[in-house]
Order: structure tokens, then sequence, then C-alpha cells
């Protein structure tokens, strides 16, 4: 690919960046990008990392390192700049969450750990954090009984190698001792983090390496970032000559009971001397949110960071309500009602009305979810289909199909090939022709075999073993940074087949089975935090009362940001819910805004928020 003169160079997809985010783009200082909602911090970053490919100042062979908080967050920045550097340059540029990240470190250099840390050559992650409670209360019961588990968590993630002279520290070592010497292994992923950092730590050639590797770093959504990421980020690249770029907002820390740090923009500018840049505009909200969002930006967060609205809005657009209902049954036909209307008669895509809540999706949503289902509007739970849904091999058995059984799905054709270029990076432009042509031949082979009107369960597992086989697993393994061993593989492929097959024997149609799969028509639902990084059209937040913010009064700084967050979501409206009732563990209970009254009170003073009484239909 020609490069591009750096002073020539333009934001691509004729993108508007404001001033000070150009300027971030085309220098190569170390930066905090401090930024409201909206404002495009990921964006940002992809436009950087173009720049930096495109004109070569990132230059060959050296790559950019993305760590993301979320998985689906680097997926998406991944894909951005895909698609506007192409497959050849975008292979330069590595987009991974801080676990996958040191799980590649771990996998590729566990035979450099010091003696007493080695670990099985096939380990297992433990996801609940269950085992390691059990590990100490057999140890010590003493110790267990007596500490909280949240610090026993951070004693047991706390920095390696470890500290014999420690008060417990011989309970810790002798329980990592038994973690690491089951077979297989078992590890967390807080433990994995602090091996990869002894790793880094111990070797200065691992240590070199990977600043020889990276010589540009970017780091999302950092005020979520934990103390444990942190230390692993400077043990790779402090000091180094690498470049480094934080993006995130403090309005949004909404990780703290994650372990989120709440120095770490302070660490950073003193650990990097990075230059702190604020960026002002909000592309995605109306004015009037905007101002309402400013408005508690001041009066409920405590600060002055305001955003300005983009000029693509008239002045008077945007809205935010507040309905109240009597009970949860009127809230649900209300809702479903007043969607109809925004679906069929104002042309909403329903992708494009989001259903939040703060947390118990089921008991604030899962009533509502099925009662849309019965009734004509699509809605499902989002958390569960993430992972599909941000997974490459996953979405290519998916375009395939689609591409198979819907001969006009051109988006399908283009979406399986960007995935065959990504696993051929040895292939020529002539030899990815020739693929091309391989390509099209399967697709019409694998039409012809498997018509519609014989498919079955077991048809279908045939079919997509077929398609994993076309583009090889070995191959597959090779390229991917997703999975360090068949296995994992393996669990993603049968995660599609299981959902597919569930949609097919309920749909009886193949295309109506994937729509169902990725979602398409449908009303997403979710918690806040799954939201973090996403925008809608319309925002409707599902129990603003009491019960939904239980910890409030424990932690009214990281709940006020939550509900800020909610709210940031959306593009032109937002709807808050109050139930005067809602089902708990013993039938219907009254609910209150006693604790929560400050979220009412800023949200009646702003004189923009509409209260309103809701009552169903005579």
């Amino acid at each position: 690919m020609k490069r591009i003169n750096p002073e020539l160079w333009m934001p691509a997809d004729d993108m508007t960046l404001e001033d000070s985010a150009l300027h971030i783009a085309k220098n190569s200082a170390n930066h905090l990008v401090v930024a409201g909602p909206g404002a495009g911090k990921t964006e940002l970053l992809a436009q950087k990392a173009c720049y930096l490919l495109q004109t070569n100042t990132c230059t060959f062979p050296y790559k950019i390192l993305a760590i993301s908080f979320k998985r689906d967050a680097a997926y998406n920045l991944k894909e951005r700049v895909r698609e506007r550097c192409g497959d050849e340059l975008s292979k330069r540029f590595d987009s991974l969450t801080f676990d996958s990240f040191a799980k590649q470190i771990l996998d590729r250099f566990k035979q450099a750990l010091p003696n007493e840390y080695k670990i099985n050559s096939e380990y297992e992650v433990v996801l609940s954090e269950q085992p390691i409670f059990d590990h100490y209360r057999s140890e010590d019961i003493q110790y267990f009984s007596t500490t909280t588990r949240e610090d026993i968590i951070k004693f047991h993630s706390a920095q390696l190698p470890h500290d014999d002279s420690a008060s417990h520290g011989n309970i810790r070592k002798h329980i990592w001792g038994e973690m690491l010497k089951s077979n297989p292994s078992k590890l967390s992923f807080k433990m994995i983090m602090r091996l990869t950092e002894l790793i880094i730590i111990s070797n200065p050639k691992v240590k070199r390496f990977l600043q020889q590797t990276y010589r540009y770093v970017f780091l999302d959504e950092f005020q979520d970032t934990t103390t444990i990421q942190y230390d692993l980020f400077k043990s790779c690249f402090l000091d180094s000559d690498s470049s480094f770029t934080a993006v995130g907002d403090d309005k949004q820390r909404i990780m703290m009971w994650a372990g989120a740090r709440k120095t770490v923009f302070d660490d950073f500018m003193a650990d990097t001397k990075a230059i702190r840049v604020p960026l002002t505009m909000n592309f995605r909200s109306a004015p009037r949110l905007v101002k309402l969002l400013n408005y508690l930006t001041e009066h409920l967060l405590g600060k002055t960071d305001f955003a300005t609205a983009s000029s693509k809005w008239s002045p008077d657009q945007g809205e935010c309500s507040v309905w109240v209902f009597e009970n949860p049954d009127d809230e649900v036909e209300i809702l479903f009602q007043e969607v109809s209307n925004w679906v069929v008669n104002d042309g909403v895509n329903p992708r494009d009305v989001c259903i939040l809540v703060k947390q118990q999706l089921p008991t604030y949503a899962g009533n509502l979810i099925d009662y849309f289902n019965q009734n004509g509007i699509k809605a499902r739970d989002e958390n569960s289909f993430q992972d599909i849904l941000t997974q490459e091999v996953c979405l290519y058995i998916i375009n395939v199909l689609y591409r198979v059984f819907d001969r006009k799905n051109i988006e399908a054709q283009k979406g399986i090939f960007d995935f065959l270029g990504n696993i051929h990076t040895e292939l020529e432009d002539d030899q990815l022709l020739r693929l091309e042509g391989v390509l099209a031949k399967f697709i019409r082979e694998t039409r012809k075999e498997y018509p519609t009107s014989t498919l079955d369960d077991k048809l279908i597992k045939a079919l997509i073993n077929k398609i994993i086989g076309f583009a090889g697993k070995d191959r597959i393994m090779a390229s991917s940074q997703s999975f360090s061993n068949i296995q994992e593989l393996n669990a993603y492929i049968e995660k599609v087949q299981e959902e597919l097959i569930r949609n097919f024997n309920t749909t009886n149609s193949i295309i109506s089975a994937l729509d169902r799969l990725v979602g398409k028509d449908t009303i997403p639902v979710m918690t806040i935090h799954k939201s973090k990084g996403l925008e809608y059209h319309t925002i409707i937040f599902i129990g603003l009362e009491d019960g939904a913010f239980w910890s409030f009064q424990r932690q009214p700084d990281e709940d006020k940001c939550a509900f800020f967050v909610a709210l940031s979501r959306a593009k032109e409206r937002v709807v808050f819910t109050f139930s005067k009732q809602r089902e708990g563990r013993f039938g219907l209970q009254s609910q209150s805004i006693t604790k929560i009254k400050v979220l009412f009170d800023e949200l009646q003073k702003s004189g923009i928020v509409k209260m309103e009484e809701k009552k169903p239909r005579k």
C-alpha cells in the first residue's frame, strides 16, 4: 500500500475530529484524553491508528497495541481500523482486552516463569472466585472467617513473588502452589495477569521483545483500569520508547466494584509525563440531552467538563422523561404500546431501541421480554450473545450460512472473504483472487449439498463442521489471538451451533434462525455495565427506584456515574421508569425513591425532564 504524506493525511470516511483530537491523532507525545460520552474517544484511537499506519509513522515492522477493558470494545476498535486501513495495514494493529493480552504472553512465554511458579502446559481458567475461597477456607478457617471476600481476593492477587514476611503470606504461598500444581493448573484471570507481570519482570529479553514489537500503545476506557492491569502495563512498557495514548472519562467510572483504580489518571500522568487533553464535542446526543448531561455533570457529579452538541442537530431535538407506573404489569403494557408506536409509526428500528436495567435483569425485564415476544415485537437478553457476535470465527460461520442460504447477501460475502484473507496472510493479490474463486465454488457446492428442505439438527452440525474445515482449524488457531488451545475454539463453535439449532427448531427456517442469532429486528435488553461504549436512538431505563439502587448509600459516586452512563447512551430519547410496586421474593412490594431522591430532584430541576403518570389506555 502506498504511503500517504503525513501533511496530506485526512481522517478516514470524512469523519470530523475537533482540533484537539486531530492534533492527538498526528502527534506521538504521550496523552491522556479526557472526554465525555459521545465525544468519539474510540473513533479518535481508530483514526490515530490509521494515521500511524497509512503514513508509516509507525514504521514497518513495528505494531500498535490497543488494550480495552471489554471484549466487544476491543473487537469494535479492531474492525474500525480494518475497515479504514484495509487488511494489509490492519495486521499491524492488535486490539485486545487486558485479559487476552496477559493470557497471550503467558501462553507464549510460560516456560520463562521462575521454577516456583511453573504451570502445566495445559491450564484451566477459573471464571468464578468460589474455588479460591474454598482453598482459603480449608487452609485456614480462622483467617477465612475473619476476612472479607474482597480482601481475600485482593490478598490472593497481590504482586509476585510472594512476600514470605507478610501476615498470612505462608497461606497464600501454599494455596498458589496447590493451584499451580493441579492437573491441569487452575488460574483466575487475576492470577494470569500477575504471572505475566512476573515473566516480564524476571526476563528482560521478553520485556525488550514487547517494547520492540509495539511502538505505540493505546488504552481505551482507561477510567476502568484496575491496579493489577495498570501494574501489568507499567511492567511491560514504562520507561520504553513506546508512545502512549489513554482515553477515558471519570464521569463514567462504574467499575469501582471490580477494582478500578481511582487514581489511575493521576498515576498515568505522573508515570508517563502524559499531557492531559480534554475533548468537548458530543457527536452522539441531541442538544437537549447534551444540555441535561451538562446540568447533571455540574449538579450531580460536581464536575465542570461540559460538552458541546454537534451542529448536525436542530437546537430543540432530544427528550427525556420519567414515567411513573402503578405496577409492573402496567409498565410492561404501556412500554409495549409506546415502543410499538415508535417502531410502526415513527420508523425506529427495533435494534436502535435499548432497554437497560441496573442489575438483576430477569427481575426487572424478564416479564417484559416475554410480553414483547408474545405480542409481536422481538426482544432478548443481549448479555448472553455478546461473546458470539464479537468472535471472528463465530461471525465467519454465520456469514457463510447466510451466503449459502441467501444468494443476495453480498455483505456476508465480504465478511467471509475478510476472515479468510486474515488467516491467509501469506497470499499475494493473484492468489487471493484464486481464493475468491475457490470460495465461490465452495458456496455453490454447499448450497447443492444442503438444500433447505432437508435440514435437521444433524445436518446443521455437519454443515458447520464443513465450514470450519474449509477455513482449517489449524490455520484458524495459528492466526487467532483469541484461542490458546483447540478446546477454546471448539467451545465457541459449539455455542454458535447450539444457538442456531435451538432457533431453527423454533422457526423451522435457517434464515430466520440466523436472523434471531444476530438479533435482527430485536430490541436488546442489557445491564448498564454491558451498554458501555454503545449508543441507541432510544434508551428505556427500567427501575429508577431504591430497590434497583440498593447500594446507593454505600457507593453514591459510582451509582451516580451508572445513572449518567445510562442517560448518555441515547441519541434522541431517554425514558426512565418508576413502578410504585415491583415483583420481589415475596410478591409485589412497594417501591420508594428515598435513597435516590437526589437523582429525581436534579432531573426535575434541570427544566428538561418531563414527569408523567402513565396509566393503561381504556
